[in-house]
């Protein structure tokens, strides 16, 4: 595997590798010496730095071994839960880290607790930070009694990870929608497996290192190829895997193409090739940007316009605009219009977004994808039970661009493609299809077989990990510099002051670091 690497790329993941041993051997110290809260803290930067900056892991034994030891060092069980009625329906914990207005991760959280009336949800969240918690949540919960916010009141987090760990005894299993650096479930729920809830932990960042390995009792992936690379990477064993399509509450069209396209200021004969996703996931790896690939098909058709929801309209975007080519639109709250608009969907690259080509495909519309050929590199690209049949799949940019200008060039194969495209999403999530499938995951017999281990975690510096290792480039928390940044509100005074002058050094001016957390929170809310 190693004949493929390129030295630079390796010898940046080992770089980072040596910066990521050192982070958790400093929790390692700290959580020996009994610097619980100050352990717990270092092992979140180390965390969030394996997270942001590749290298060559995706999971970390070591670390989740600090994260157990403090754990055994909170309150244990206070006595059996309370008795509650043999007809009652089952209490799923759900844990989020943060939870947003926009964006596919709050969303998929929003429509599994709409979509499952079998059981009695809530919610709790470990590091809302101030946030307002998006109405697509709160209105769905049983009250305000739904939702615990455990950074409320609660700025270490071991005592958020001591109120989690009361919470999850309450209820009958725990679901886990954490960020991949979040220490507060992995501690709170280090407890034998007899002793608490199952735990059942979504695998929604497949593609990055993540915590949680060693409390999970199963890993619910929404992919086939993170599930393979939990047995391949992370010391998941095969047992411990599942597969469950992603939860959405599907939005119908309320409005045509044509109606779509005019709403939008399109003109009215337009070819619309549309694609949405964060803007992080368009920046080039190697090689061309999705945009070198599609400007020469729009540029071919005159009746074509590429929309593009995320990526801001200046820069390499801007052309779109100059050339009376379509437009970039930045981020937006809502990006149903522009699906409705849509003739054809491109999903972004090279990074997929697997929920906008679910909720285009919804619409009849025709989805491609650009993947690959080297199955290696396959946690990267689209991959989802839904569309293993009509998902158009490049294998390069030309066959890309192939594709979409002959789906442009031929109204019958267009409008066949998206009515099968469309049928084929419908199977999985109409009529309940959602509800039963997650029925049978979750009312399965618990998992059995050999533990979770992530000391037997293979790290590796092949193509895999040197591609992340570019595609991440373009994301926050890059360095130690960026990775203190984003763990900022959780560092003492001397370490956000250390911390603005690095970012400083580096050319970046952060003044907030230097405020206390409740100004920061209050300006955060006064910008929303």
């Amino acid at each position: 595997m190693n004949e493929m690497n390129d030295p630079s790329d390796v010898q940046r993941l080992d770089d980072n590798w040596a910066v990521l041993d050192r982070l958790v051997k400093r929790a390692e110290a700290l959580a020996r010496r009994g610097r619980s809260e100050r352990a717990a803290v270092a092992a979140t930067t180390a965390a969030t730095f394996a997270w942001c900056n590749p290298s060559g892991v995706f999971a970390s034994g070591p670390l989740e071994d600090v994260l157990g030891r403090l754990g055994s060092s909170l309150p244990g069980p206070g006595g059996p839960a309370p008795a509650r009625p043999a007809a009652a329906r089952p209490r799923v914990l759900h844990v989020a880290s943060q939870l947003y207005g926009t964006g596919g991760h709050t969303q998929m959280l929003a429509s599994w607790l709409r979509l499952d009336g079998a059981r009695e949800h809530h919610v709790c969240v470990t590091g809302q930070e101030g946030r307002d918690v998006p109405d697509k949540i709160s209105r769905v919960l049983d009250g305000p009694g739904g939702l615990t916010l455990l950074d409320d009141g609660r700025p270490h987090l071991l005592d958020r990870a001591a109120r989690l760990r009361e919470l999850a005894l309450e209820h009958d299993q725990v679901v886990l929608h954490v960020h991949p650096n979040d220490v507060v479930p992995a501690i709170a729920l280090a407890l034998p497996p007899g002793e608490r809830p199952e735990v059942v932990l979504v695998n929604h960042a497949d593609h990055v290192f993540w915590l949680g390995v060693h409390v999970a009792d199963r890993v619910v992936n929404l992919r086939s190829s993170g599930a393979r690379l939990n047995v391949e990477r992370r010391g998941i064993p095969e047992a411990r895997n599942t597969l469950l399509v992603r939860p959405l509450v599907m939005r119908d069209r309320r409005l045509t193409r044509a109606a779509a396209r005019a709403e939008l200021g399109m003109p009215a004969d337009a070819l619309v090739v549309a694609s949405a996703a964060d803007t992080y996931k368009y920046g080039a790896a190697t090689g061309e940007s999705l945009l070198d690939v599609l400007l020469p098909v729009v540029r071919e058709h005159p009746e074509a316009r590429l929309h593009v929801a995320g990526p801001a309209p200046d820069g390499d975007w801007s052309v779109l605009a100059e050339e009376d080519l379509g437009r970039a639109w930045g981020l937006l709250p809502d990006v149903h219009t522009l699906l409705e608009a849509a003739d054809v969907y491109v999903d972004s690259y090279p990074f997929s977004s697997l929920t906008s080509m679910l909720e285009a495909a919804w619409l009849d519309t025709p989805v491609l994808t650009l993947r690959s050929p080297d199955e290696r590199l396959g946690v990267l690209g689209a991959d989802t039970p839904e569309l293993d049949d009509d998902l158009v799949v490049a294998g390069s940019g030309p066959e890309l661009a192939a594709e979409v200008g002959r789906l442009l060039a031929d109204d019958d194969a267009r409008h066949r493609l998206g009515a099968s495209t469309g049928a084929a999403v419908r199977r999985f999530h109409a009529d309940g299809a959602w509800a039963e499938q997650v029925g049978k995951v979750l009312d399965a017999p618990p998992a059995s077989g050999p533990a979770s281990d992530p000391n037997t975690a293979v790290r590796a510096t092949g193509p895999l990990d040197q591609r992340l290792l570019q595609v991440m480039g373009n994301g926050v928390g890059q360095g130690l510099a960026g990775t203190l940044d984003v763990v900022s509100p959780l560092l003492s005074w001397p370490r956000r002051v250390e911390t603005a002058a690095r970012l400083l050094r580096a050319g970046r001016v952060r003044p907030a670091l230097l405020l206390p957390g409740g100004v920061v929170r209050r300006l955060r809310r006064s910008r929303a």
